[in-house]
């Protein structure tokens, strides 16, 4: 794996990890519980961009 890879694999999950900690701060200011559709909602997102790298990583094995 290439510099360049790791870190957009790292700057990838930063960005994750902050889409949480938004819905977690969101939530608590407005003095609630994430509801389990905000969590399927991100889950759901972090779901597609697994896809998106297992395809990245077929396509680089492959010679492509």
């Amino acid at each position: 794996m290439g510099t360049e890879v790791a870190i957009t694999l790292l700057l990838g999950l930063l960005d994750r990890a902050a889409a949480y900690g938004a819905l977690i701060s969101q939530a608590k200011s407005e003095g609630r519980d994430i509801t389990d559709a905000e969590l399927d909602e991100l889950a759901g997102e972090d779901d597609q961009a697994r896809k998106d790298l297992e395809a990245a990583i077929a396509k680089r094995k492959a010679g492509g």
